[in-house]
């Protein structure tokens, strides 16, 4: 094998069947290592960055090894975003780079790029192989980082080394890596069930990292009568259809989340690095369960730190705290949950034109098929699909969470559907997000992907206004000048529907999940309607108020001064 045969086939040894990227000189070995193949794919993207996001939304997904790749310069630089993106939310991917030949290194070579050094902060492992005898400890090294860190790691390969062949190729291509489950140590365990004995009013926050042990988590809140708050990439595992769970918290959760913290006296953190420290207990001892020790305390003071796995740590709790009779604390938090559903029930039923985005959302959760994949991009599209979109046990649902970036969704979709073929897939996308990297859905059809994106058109950067009005600032730069998304699904070989009123919804949503065609469904939804946070505070109905009056005035000193 040459050099980058071996780094393919290492690769597929653990699990990688697509390679997502542009072809470039400085990668040619790599591509046509993969044309060689019958058993992985190289997926032609139209952008780097979707490439990089298609890879992440597998990795964040399965978490598996997702492979990504750019040739020199601007093509490796085109996978950044996407790359931050899985290390924010914790996703092993692999990003290969060209790179120029060795001999014109460091002299500032035509597209040369320090790639090593430009991807050492979004990568956990970033190297150069700069002599076949590197190999293949670098490519198994680069593996066993991003699995076991679940971050990425980069390889840059320059062109005249990438086609030279390998002396010594094992046939494990595999390193080590241990599945042993960790939990605290006894003492810790102790002191965190007695905290939890002697609490009135506890509450667990669950991340996605409480998933992993699901089936304890819910044990454990039957048993201490706790409601469960959680985050918005827990829709994953729980969400609002489960009796237990009392919705998200903060500004994308309800009044039952805020509430619980308000009140509660005990707050049980499992798998979660929550960051908005505003919304946490002020009075409240806090045991936090994580994997990861660095994210313990970090947001919030720790009574109890256990550094473990869920379900083991869960698990041995669960043997040492006593089953509470007084679950008053958790009737009230469910009955503030229930009395906030009913209210969004009405908003989820509106028969307004243009389409609300609440009714949009419901009318998903309804036609949805019961083993759905769900994408959601990051804008207003993130709050109503917060609250709006209940996601079933058998579904899944990923998003840019951490990042926050735009863009993820639709290109995410395309990775997500390869992952998982015998799935449907949503994207759901608001359209600044969805324009950005729009070309992509090309790539859905070209490669015969029965993808469903939902566009949220309200031709402005709707979540941005929000922020704008929080400053006390009127509405400004945000409004979008959209082409016709419809057409531009069919010009690409796709399928477009339009809906512009809410009883529309019913049929174009049952056609885009049966038609087995890549399929946009750009939905004309209300661009005045606000996402209200679960409890308003002065300071914020000031600065509302302030950036009211603003756009009022606006209008009136433009018309003056002309």
């Amino acid at each position: 094998m040459n050099v980058a045969e071996l780094i393919i086939e290492t690769l597929h040894q653990h699990g990688v069947r697509h390679v997502f990227g542009i072809p470039g000189d400085a990668i040619c070995d790599f591509t046509y290592a993969l044309k060689s193949r019958q058993d992985m794919d190289f997926i032609l993207v139209r952008h780097e960055e979707a490439g990089a996001f298609a890879a992440s939304a597998q990795a964040k997904l399965s978490g598996e090894l997702a492979c990504c790749m750019g040739t020199a310069g601007g093509g490796a630089i085109h996978l950044l975003n996407g790359l931050y993106d899985a290390k924010l939310d914790r996703a092993p991917v692999l990003a290969i780079t060209g790179q120029v030949q060795t001999e014109f290194v460091g002299t500032g070579y035509h597209q040369e790029v320090d790639t090593e050094r430009l991807f050492a902060d979004a990568c956990v492992y970033s190297k150069t192989v700069m002599d076949e005898g590197q190999l293949p400890a670098l490519i198994m090294e680069a593996c066993k980082a991003a699995i076991s860190e679940r971050a990425p790691a980069h390889l840059s390969v320059p062109t005249n080394v990438a086609g030279r062949k390998v002396a010594e190729i094992p046939s494990n291509l595999t390193p080590g890596l241990s599945g042993a489950r960790m939990r605290p140590c006894d003492e810790d365990l102790k002191h965190a069930a007695d905290l939890i004995n002697k609490a009135e009013k506890p509450v667990i926050l669950a991340g996605l990292g409480a998933g992993s042990g699901g089936d304890q988590v819910i044990a454990l809140a039957k048993k201490i009568k706790a409601p469960i708050a959680r985050t918005l990439r827990a829709k994953d595992w729980i969400d609002e259809s489960h009796p237990d769970c009392i919705g998200g918290l903060g500004l994308l959760g309800g009044v039952a989340g805020s509430k619980s913290m308000e009140h509660c006296d005990l707050l049980v953190m499992i798998g979660t690095d929550y960051p908005y420290v505003d919304f946490y207990p002020k009075k409240a001892k806090v045991i936090q369960i994580d994997i990861d020790v660095r994210n313990i305390g970090k947001r919030t003071s720790i009574d109890v730190p256990l550094h473990g796995h869920t379900d083991p740590t869960v698990g041995a709790l669960l043997e040492l705290v006593n089953e509470k009779s007084d679950d008053s604390f958790k009737k009230d938090m469910t009955r503030r949950h229930e009395e906030e559903r009913r209210h969004w029930t009405s908003d989820e039923g509106s028969d307004h034109t243009p389409v609300r985005p609440q009714t949009l959302l419901h009318a998903v959760s309804t036609h949805a098929p019961d083993n759905a994949v769900f994408l959601c991009d990051t804008g207003t599209i993130t709050a109503w699909s917060a609250r709006h979109l209940i996601v079933k046990e058998t579904q899944r649902f990923t998003a840019s969470a951490c990042l926050g970036t735009m863009a993820f969704a639709m290109s995410g979709s395309i990775g997500a559907q390869l992952k998982y073929p015998d799935r449907p897939v949503a994207a759901l996308c608001g359209d600044g997000a969805f324009a950005m990297l729009m070309a992509d859905f090309v790539t859905a059809v070209r490669y015969d992907l029965p993808v469903t994106v939902i566009v949220l058109e309200n031709k402005k950067l709707g979540f941005i206004a929000l922020e704008q009005e929080g400053k006390g600032l009127p509405e400004h730069s945000i409004d979008l000048v959209n082409p016709d998304f419809v057409a531009f699904a069919r010009a690409c070989g796709g399928e477009g529907i339009q809906v512009s009123r809410p009883e529309e919804l019913d049929h174009a949503l049952k056609t885009a999940f049966s038609n087995g065609k890549a399929t946009v469904v750009n939905v004309e939804t209300e661009p005045g309607e606000l996402i209200m946070p679960p409890q308003i505070n002065a300071r914020q109905a000031y600065h509302f108020g302030l950036a009211k009056v603003r756009e009022a005035i606006e209008p009136i000193k433009e018309a003056l001064g002309k």
